[in-house]
């Protein structure tokens, strides 16, 4: 049965990002969402089954309230999550597990729980991979569109450096995975900024 939930999350998902005007999601796109549901995949690998596919299901839903509006994503995903799931039959403990794992997105929440950490190390992810200029670039045309920030380059080149220097990992798995790629980022932004 969860195994069907998830892949009616996975489209309800899928068709919510394709309908909505996504043109200015440069970074918190379905790409984003999908890559962040892979990770989480990777990270995984201590969950029971069904833990995961909850887990999995959160990651559908964790930013698909940047559809509807830049500021507090994470609660209007956690709602629209809520809703889709009660419509489906799902008992409550299983929406507030999802729901909670959705608000450990949350840039400054600190996670309770090893699902919340999980998925926490996933959506920080783009850190931590090989594609971590380009992937920056893309959030910060975002910011343009969305924020009105404007960065000058060496401004934008030092708030990187710094996100790079805060990343914390939550999880064994994850600083084990990531964390040479993030050494590697960092001292490649440190060459940028000097």
């Amino acid at each position: 049965m969860l195994e069907n939930l998830e892949q009616d999350v996975k489209k309800h998902v899928t068709q919510l990002f394709e309908q909505a005007d996504t043109s200015k999601l440069f970074y918190h796109n379905y790409q984003h969402t999908v890559e962040v549901v892979q990770r989480i995949e990777a990270l995984a690998t201590a969950l029971d089954p069904s833990d995961l596919i909850l887990l999995k299901i959160a990651g559908w839903f964790h930013d698909v309230g940047y559809l509807y509006a830049y500021d507090k994503h994470e609660e209007r995903g956690m709602r629209l999550a809520a809703n889709y799931l009660k419509n489906k039959s799902i008992d409550t403990a299983k929406i507030n597990l999802i729901t909670n794992c959705i608000e450990a997105t949350t840039v400054s929440f600190e996670p309770r729980n090893l699902l919340e950490k999980i998925i926490k190390d996933a959506d920080i992810g783009y850190g931590t991979t090989e594609r971590f200029m380009q992937t920056g670039a893309l959030l910060r045309k975002e910011w343009e569109a969305f924020l009105g920030k404007v960065y000058t380059e060496k401004d934008w080149e030092l708030l990187q450096h710094h996100f790079l220097k805060t990343v914390h990992f939550y999880t064994d798995v994850a600083q084990e995975k990531y964390s040479p790629v993030l050494q590697q980022n960092i001292a490649q932004q440190k060459k940028r900024i000097l």
